[in-house]
């Protein structure tokens, strides 16, 4: 075995030890100040237990002793893959190749066990940095990478927002939607949500009330309705809706699958969605050109974010100085979903 190959197994063992990841082993023995004093410890301690001293051509290998990014997906709306995540895979996969790194996707399957697939991630020591989405603003997840010194880089923001992400200007759509709206003549806009233990709805949400507190509206919560991870969740929303008296003309949904839900929910009321309600979605997935009526929603492009995404992780596995962040622009994109307030509803005029 030669001296690199030895040097490589030595940092694995060290790795599966101390239960981190290659890449925190050389960040810890190379002294970056990204990793815990804690964390530094306990693998400074397991190396010495097991003779290990890192090596100079160890330490120039630094962050790409596997040179693999796992990106964790959350569990699915379907049995399938979110296409929001798919096209950023795309992207992704692209720009960790261009440099000789391999993405490798693991499927977390259920909500409470996300930490635990990470955890697995990070103690096979096979994975130099990890990527997920679906961020939280109290995320345990974010809290575990950050306290551990793993290099991770998540699609969305916590409540904090300190550490690395790429994340679209979610309090902007909700904003946007709701302008839209306005110029439509449209005063009762309900807003159907994704889930709100996810940051994105919540900033979503955020812009939502913002922009209705500028057109001096005072938000009824009647109209707000938190919606969940299921095919139907928003026909079962809109049902709510107008079986309560909440009886908005428009709807804001929280991403394109409760907005094609709710359409289908407006069609069971005898309601023509883009003629007697106006619906915008979120996130223009493949099939919201192709329902009838073709879905308002606002759009961004994926791959090219994935590509950034990418590129910011081999910046830091490259040891440059962070912060990594940024925020994408979304567009909103018009077609036949959204329409004027109907005849017969009560128009409004704002200053």
């Amino acid at each position: 075995m030669d001296r690199d190959a030895g040097q490589l197994q030595g940092i694995r063992a060290v790795a599966r030890m101390a239960g981190v990841s290659t890449s925190t082993v050389s960040r810890a023995l190379n002294g970056y100040s990204d990793v815990s004093a804690e964390t530094r410890a306990r693998i400074v301690k397991v190396a010495e237990a097991l003779g290990y001293r890192p090596s100079h051509a160890a330490a120039t290998l630094r962050r790409n002793a596997t040179r693999t990014v796992t990106f964790m997906v959350s569990k699915p709306w379907t049995k399938f893959v979110d296409p929001y995540f798919l096209g950023i895979l795309d992207g992704l996969e692209m720009a960790l190749t261009a440099k000789g790194y391999d993405l490798q996707v693991t499927l977390a399957r259920e909500f409470d066990r996300e930490l635990d697939t990470i955890r697995r991630i990070v103690a096979s020591g096979r994975s130099d940095g990890v990527i997920f989405g679906r961020t939280r603003p109290q995320d345990e997840r974010i809290d575990w990478l950050k306290r551990e010194g793993v290099p991770f880089i998540t699609v969305g923001r916590d409540g904090a927002g300190d550490h690395d992400w790429i994340d679209r200007d979610q309090a902007s759509i909700g904003r946007q939607a709701v302008e839209r709206l306005l110029s439509l003549g449209h005063r009762r806009i309900a807003l159907l949500s994704a889930p709100l233990r996810y940051t994105y709805a919540t900033l979503t949400r955020d812009g939502y009330l913002a922009r209705l507190a500028e057109a001096r509206i005072d938000p009824d919560p009647a109209l707000q309705v938190e919606c969940y991870l299921s095919h139907s969740t928003g026909a079962e929303a809109v049902g709510h809706l107008f079986s309560t008296g909440a009886d908005p003309t428009a709807l804001v949904c929280g991403n394109d699958l409760i907005a094609m839900s709710a359409m289908e929910g407006l069609r069971g009321l005898g309601l023509v969605p883009g003629r007697d309600v106006a619906v915008i979605g979120s996130d223009d997935m493949p099939q919201a050109s192709l329902v009838s009526p073709a879905l308002t929603t606002f759009g961004q492009n994926l791959e090219a974010m994935g590509l950034r995404l990418g590129r910011m992780m081999l910046m830091k596995l490259d040891g440059r100085p962070g912060p990594f962040r940024e925020i994408v622009d979304s567009r909103l994109i018009v077609r036949e979903s959204d329409c004027p307030v109907p005849a017969g509803a009560e128009a409004w005029t704002w200053a």
